[in-house]
Formats: structure tokens, sequence, C-alpha cells
């Protein structure tokens, strides 16, 4: 018996707490949660390319964890074979002449994969990998193709492809819609968390089943896009273009779709030109210097206010590196920086992301005057 349909904003309070969660336990993690967040919600994949260390398995094994069904991870090598991914021959087949595989547990029958070091992949495995993220089909070797259940891939690399790795891995590539950089943490903060936290691992308080995500997933096809937004994303593809920046047809395509996601998962009843922020993860093909150029655009005809944001939180690490709170008239001077930036977010129209930034900027605040008491 299927469980019955909740509300949409029951669904929506559901990928609230977990957004909130995740973002708690893991440090400056905040965006790629969203990316993944969001290529759930979308039924699209994504993929994570940073230095070893960097929490992105830690993010996807406790997403993997909220949401139920069966789940398929593997580490790939140029050594690893096509039976560790599709399954093995079975025998008893191969006694009838028939080339068939055992797909038990492995990523046919996955309702989610994590694959990490996707790039390091044989041909073989490849070619298998194709078909299953784009079409969601697979072949077991009787002629047949049979849809997979597959929702979500998330790759993971340690390095992007380089332009020389040959058409196979440039089709795996532009398979992953969502496409992020992780980064180091980079605070002052955040690096303070991580010596002195011993446990990272998110408390998640809910589960979610594929039916519920699929329902999300309607739910946010359904959201209308107000004119302004329609006008921000034309814009931003006209000046892109001026840029040399031209995503492919199918890349567009699906843009619009992953920006409803986030919308939804931002808690929206239509999409908003804020929410375009996301495309800064689709709307580009080199890795190396398209996605900073995507950003500024974006940044500048969508959101403003997050742009600002970001500043205003740089300027604000800043004057805490630099701050020595022993010495009180350097702490005096620095608390009076963070005051005057603190009005400045003050201004700033009112969304979800400038309200914690201004609570994080009033808790860095506290404890500077906390610090700067206790060394009298």
């Amino acid at each position: 018996m299927k469980p019955a349909r909740p509300a949409t904003d029951i669904l929506q309070e559901k990928f609230a707490q977990v957004r909130k969660e995740l973002t708690a336990a893991l440090i400056e993690r905040d965006d790629e949660i969203d990316v993944v967040l969001t290529a759930l919600i979308a039924n699209e994949h994504a993929l994570f390319v940073g230095n070893p260390g960097t929490a992105k398995s830690l993010l996807l094994d406790s997403l993997l964890a909220w949401t139920g069904g069966r789940k398929f991870s593997i580490l790939l090598t140029k050594f690893s074979v096509p039976e560790e991914v599709c399954g093995a021959i079975s025998l008893s087949a191969l006694k009838e002449d028939r080339f068939i595989r055992i797909t038990t547990g492995k990523l046919p029958e996955a309702d989610y994969a994590f694959i990490d070091e996707c790039f390091k992949a044989s041909s073989a495995i490849l070619n298998t990998l194709l078909k299953i993220l784009n079409e969601r089909t697979f072949d077991a070797g009787d002629g047949v193709a049979r849809k997979v259940p597959l929702r979500m891939c998330v790759g993971a690399s340690n390095e992007w492809p380089s332009p020389e790795t040959g058409k196979e891995l440039a089709a795996l590539f532009d398979r992953f819609l969502l496409r992020r950089t992780v980064s180091p943490i980079r605070s002052q903060v955040g690096q303070q968390r991580l010596l002195w936290i011993r446990d990272h691992t998110p408390k998640l308080s809910t589960t979610i089943a594929p039916e519920e995500v699929e329902w999300a997933r309607r739910a946010a096809e359904a959201l209308p896009w107000s004119t302004e937004a329609k006008q921000s994303l034309e814009a931003i593809l006209r000046d892109l273009a001026k840029e040399g920046v031209q995503p492919g047809d199918r890349r567009l395509f699906k843009t619009v779709g992953v920006v409803q996601a986030y919308a939804y998962l931002c808690g929206a009843e239509e999409v908003a030109p804020e929410h375009l922020e996301i495309a800064a993860n689709t709307l580009w093909e080199d890795p190396i210097e398209q996605p900073q150029k995507v950003l500024q655009v974006i940044s500048r005809i969508a959101n403003p206010t997050g742009m600002r944001v970001t500043q205003l939180l740089l300027e604000a690490e800043q004057v805490l590196v630099a701050c020595d709170v022993r010495n009180l008239a350097d702490a005096a001077k620095a608390a009076a920086k963070l005051a005057e930036i603190e009005r400045q977010f003050a201004t700033l129209k009112g969304n979800g992301r400038v309200d914690r930034a201004r609570d994080y900027l009033r808790e860095q605040l506290r404890k500077l005057k906390l610090a700067s008491i206790e060394a009298i």
C-alpha cells in the first residue's frame, strides 16, 4: 500500500529541516548542500571536484542515509571492471549460451548512486555509465533496454577532466548537470570548529522516501516563473554570450528545472531572480575560466544582494583574522568595524541568506567582546 501524498508545504519543511541540519554539522559547505539537495529535487546528477578531505563523502553519505531507497557506492580506479558496477555474468545463463548480468545490489538497481573518482573509469564502464546517467536505461545482455530506478547520481573527483582526456570523459562530464569545486575551509571560525569539534557527522531528525522525492520534483516543476526571473535569465544568457560562454541547448533547457527545484528548496511559491544563483553551477562548459564569469554575471543581474552579502562576509572575516583580542585597542577597533558591517547588512533586503549572515556576524561580535574581557 502506497503512503498518502503529503501536502507540499510539509515536504518543503522536511527539505528545509535536513538543509538546516546538514549546514549546522558541515563546515562551510552551505553551497554544496544546496547543490546536492537541488539535484535531488530536480532528478539530476551532480559532480563535486576538490582535494581529498574536503567532506565530499561525508556530505553524500549523510544525504544517502536520509533518502532511503536502494543505494550504490563505488570508488573507481583504472583497474575497476564492469562487474563491480553492473554485476557479474550469470554462469547458469552462460550454460544456455546467454550473456546476462546479475544486477542485484549494483548500479542498475539503485535509486541513488555515489561514484567516487568517476573520471578514472575504464572505457567499458564509461559506456555503461553514459547510458544509465543520460537515458536511465540498462541492457543486462539480452538486448532489452530496461528503465533503471536511478533518481540521482553524485560523482566526485580530485580533479577536473582535461581537454585532452577524450570524448568519453567529456561525455561523462556533460552528464552531470550541476558541477562545483569544493574548496578547503577558509575562515578562522571554520578552522576552529574543524580543530576543536571532534564529531562533524550530521544528526538528521527525518528521513524521506523515494516517492516523496518524486512528489517534491513534481511540485517544483509546477512552480511558476515570475516575469522578473524570466527577464533576468534572458539577460544573463545575453551577457554570457558576450563573454564567450554559450552552454548547449540541453544544458539551458535543464537549467530551467534546476532553478525551479532550488526555488522549491528555498520554500518559494514562484521562481524569483535570486533563485537563479544556482545556475552558476550549470551554465558553463570549461571548468577553468567560465565558472567565475558565470557567477559574476548572475550575481550582477539576478542577485546583487547575495553578491553584497558575500563581500561583507569577506570583509568581516578579514577583520577577525587580523584582530589580536589580547590588545584591547585592536579588539575595540575590530568591534567597531564589525558593527559597521552589521549596519550595512541592515540596509539589505531581508531574505534567508541576509538573516543568516547577520546572525553569524552578531555571534562573532559577541565572541570578540567576550574574548577581550577574558584577556583583561
